[in-house]
C-alpha cells in the first residue's frame, strides 16, 4: 500500500513537472499584448479567419484561429514572418494509407497531432504527430503528401527512440498483414461491386430486348381471341348472314394518342432549361434557402453555374449557385417604384425628362449589392438608345454606361437591341492596361494603407466586377489583393514559384496542354465563400495567347 502512495505521488510530481514545463514555453497571451507586426501578418494571410486566442512559444506567436467548423494555429515570429499553419484534421478523415503507415511503423502508438500543413514555398502537406499513449513521452513528427499516393515526406523520430518493428516483430507483421487484408477486401468489394453492375446492365439489357421481340411477335386484337367449339371442329354449312359477318369482325385498335411534346423553355439568352431532377439536392437546398416559395420555377446550368428562374413575390428573379451549393448571387428584376430618393436625385439633376426602362437588384455573397438601372433619355426616346447606370445598396453612383452606338429604331426591335446592349456591356469592360489609380475611391486607397502600412509603389487596376486590385511586392513576391468599392477586402493572391505547383496540376497540364507552358501561378483566397484554390496561367508557344485556369487545393480543375 505504502508503495502505491509513493508511485501515484511520484507520478503526480512528474505530471506538475510537465505542465510548468509547457506553461514556461507556452505563454497564453492577450490581444493588447501581440506585436502589430504579428497581426498585421496574420491579417493578411488569414483575414477571413475568426481568432480565438494567443499564445507564446519562445520567440513564435502562436494564433489559434476558426475557419468555419476548421480549427488551425498560425505561427508567426516576433519580427512578423510567417512560419507555417496548421489547419486540424480527424484522424477518421486522414486517408487509409496514411493510418496504414502508422499503424505498421509504430504499432501501439497514438496519433496525438493530425493536421494539413501551409508553409510558404511548400505545396500544403499532411502534418503528423505521434507518440506512445502516456504521459510526458515524446512525439515523432511525420509528413506525408497531400495528393496522390500520400507519398511519406519526411520522417523525424525523437532522440532515444526505440524503434517498435525491431522490439515487437510479430506485431509488425500483424499490423501489415491487417493493412493487406484491408487492402485486399476494399479490392474485393470493389471487383464484386462491378461484377454486380455489370450483370444488372446485362439482365435490363436482356429484359429489354426480349419485350421488344415479345411485342413484335404479338398477334392482332382479332387472332388473340380464342376460336369457338364449333368453328374449331369444322367450317359451318351455311354463310354467315351479312349482319352476323358485320358484328363479328374484329374491333380496329384505337390509334395511340400522340404524346405532346414537353415545350422547350429558353431564358433570354437562348440557354435551355434543364430537368428538376438533374440538379444536386445541396443546390436546390440552397434555393429553399433563399427563395421560400418560388413559382414558375425553371433551372438552366450556363457553364458550371446552376440558375433558378423564377417567380418570387410577383418578381421575376434568378438564382446563381455553384455546383457546391454556395449561393453567388440574386437577380431580381424591379419596379420603377424601387427607385430610391437617391437615385432619383441624381437621374433628374442630370438626365432631365429621363423615362424609365427597367432595374435590377443584384444582391450578392460578398455583400457588394447592386442596383441597376436602365432609362431613356429625353433625346433618345424615339432611337430608344439606353442609357444606364449602377448604383450601389446606398444609393451612391458607381458608373454611368452612355448609349454612344447604334441600334435599330423601333419598339418591335427589342430583342435585337437587347442583344447589342449585352455586347455593348461586352466592350465596356474595365479591365485597363494601365495604372488605375486616380480611379480608385479613397476609401479603398485608405483600407489598403490601414491593413498594408508598409506596402509602398502600389498598382491599382479597376476590373470587370468593379472591385479594384492591388497589385505590389513583398518578401513573399508579388501579391494582390482585391477590394470592393466598400473598401471591404474580398480577395488576396499570392505568386508562388513555379517549381513549386503541385506534381498533380503539372501532370494535367502536361496531359490537357501540351502545346502550352507555364508562366505562372497564384494561391488565390476568397473571402466571401472561404474559397481556397491555383490560378494558373498558361501561354500558348506559338501564338502566345495567355489562357487562365483555375485547380483546387487537390490539383482538380474547377471553374471559378
Amino acid at each position: 500500500m505504502k508503495n502505491k502512495l509513493l508511485f501515484a505521488l511520484l507520478l503526480s510530481a512528474i505530471q506538475i513537472v510537465i505542465i510548468n514545463n509547457n506553461m514556461v514555453s507556452a505563454q497564453k497571451l492577450k490581444p493588447a499584448e501581440v506585436p502589430s507586426d504579428v497581426t498585421q501578418t496574420l491579417d493578411e494571410q488569414y483575414s477571413y479567419v475568426k481568432v480565438t486566442g494567443w499564445m507564446k512559444e519562445g520567440n513564435t506567436y502562436v494564433a489559434s484561429i476558426k475557419d468555419g467548423a476548421t480549427n488551425g494555429k498560425v505561427y508567426i515570429s516576433a519580427a512578423g514572418e510567417w512560419i507555417r499553419t496548421l489547419f486540424t484534421v480527424p484522424v477518421n478523415e486522414l486517408p487509409s494509407s496514411i493510418t496504414d503507415y502508422v499503424k505498421a511503423n509504430y504499432p501501439e502508438f497514438i496519433i496525438s497531432v493530425s493536421a494539413l500543413e501551409e508553409q510558404e514555398d511548400v505545396s500544403t502537406h499532411y502534418y503528423l504527430e505521434v507518440k506512445p499513449d502516456g504521459v510526458g513521452m515524446k512525439s515523432s513528427v511525420l509528413t506525408f503528401s497531400s495528393t496522390g499516393q500520400n507519398q511519406l515526406l519526411s520522417r523525424k523520430d525523437p532522440e532515444g527512440f526505440q524503434d517498435p518493428t525491431k522490439h515487437q516483430p510479430d506485431k509488425i507483421e500483424q499490423a501489415k498483414a491487417a493493412a493487406a487484408e484491408r487492402q485486399a477486401a476494399k479490392e474485393e468489394q470493389a471487383k464484386r461491386e462491378a461484377a454486380e453492375k455489370a450483370a444488372a446492365e446485362k439482365a435490363a439489357k436482356e429484359a429489354e430486348k426480349a419485350a421488344k421481340a415479345a411485342a413484335a411477335k404479338q398477334p392482332s386484337t382479332a387472332a388473340n381471341k380464342p376460336a369457338t367449339s364449333s368453328s374449331s371442329a369444322k367450317p359451318a354449312s351455311k354463310p354467315a348472314s351479312t349482319s352476323s359477318s358485320k358484328s363479328e369482325e374484329p374491333k380496329k385498335e384505337a390509334k395511340p394518342k400522340k404524346e405532346k411534346p414537353e415545350p422547350v423553355v429558353k431564358d433570354e439568352h437562348g440557354n435551355i432549361a434543364i430537368k428538376a431532377n438533374t440538379v444536386p439536392d445541396i443546390v436546390s437546398k440552397t434555393l429553399v434557402k433563399k427563395v421560400l416559395h418560388p413559382a414558375e420555377l425553371n433551372w438552366f446550368l450556363v457553364d458550371s453555374m446552376y440558375i433558378a428562374r423564377c417567380l418570387n413575390q410577383g418578381k421575376k428573379t434568378a438564382v446563381y449557385i455553384t455546383p457546391a451549393g454556395v449561393w453567388e448571387k440574386t437577380l431580381t428584376i424591379m419596379p420603377e417604384e424601387s427607385v430610391t430618393g437617391l437615385m432619383a436625385k441624381h437621374l433628374n439633376d442630370f438626365y432631365p425628362g429621363w423615362r424609365f426602362k427597367s432595374a435590377v437588384k443584384e444582391q450578392r455573397a460578398d455583400k457588394d449589392d447592386k442596383m441597376m438601372v436602365e432609362f431613356y433619355e429625353k433625346a433618345n426616346y424615339k432611337a430608344k438608345l439606353v442609357t444606364t447606370v449602377f448604383f450601389d445598396k446606398a444609393g451612391k453612383l458607381i458608373r454611368t454606361i452612355d448609349p454612344d452606338y447604334e441600334l435599330g429604331g423601333n419598339d418591335k426591335k427589342e430583342s435585337a437591341e437587347d442583344d447589342a446592349l449585352n455586347k455593348y456591356y461586352e466592350k465596356m469592360n474595365m479591365e485597363l492596361d494601365n495604372d488605375d489609380a486616380a480611379s480608385v475611391p479613397e476609401n479603398v486607397k485608405a483600407a489598403f494603407k490601414l491593413k498594408y502600412p508598409k506596402v509602398a509603389n502600389v498598382e491599382w487596376k479597376e476590373d470587370g466586377y468593379m472591385n479594384y486590385q492591388a497589385h505590389f511586392y513583398t518578401t513573399r513576391g508579388k501579391e494582390t489583393c482585391v477590394f470592393n468599392n466598400y473598401g471591404e477586402l474580398v480577395e488576396t493572391w499570392v505568386m508562388g514559384k513555379n517549381e513549386n505547383l503541385s506534381a498533380t496540376i503539372q501532370d494535367y497540364l502536361k496531359k490537357e496542354y501540351k502545346g502550352y507552358k507555364l508562366k505562372e501561378f497564384y494561391s488565390v483566397k476568397r473571402l466571401a465563400d472561404k474559397l481556397n484554390a491555383y490560378k494558373v496561367i498558361v501561354v500558348e508557344k506559338k501564338s502566345g495567347d495567355e489562357q487562365e485556369l483555375w485547380f483546387n487545393l487537390s490539383g482538380k480543375p474547377i471553374e471559378y
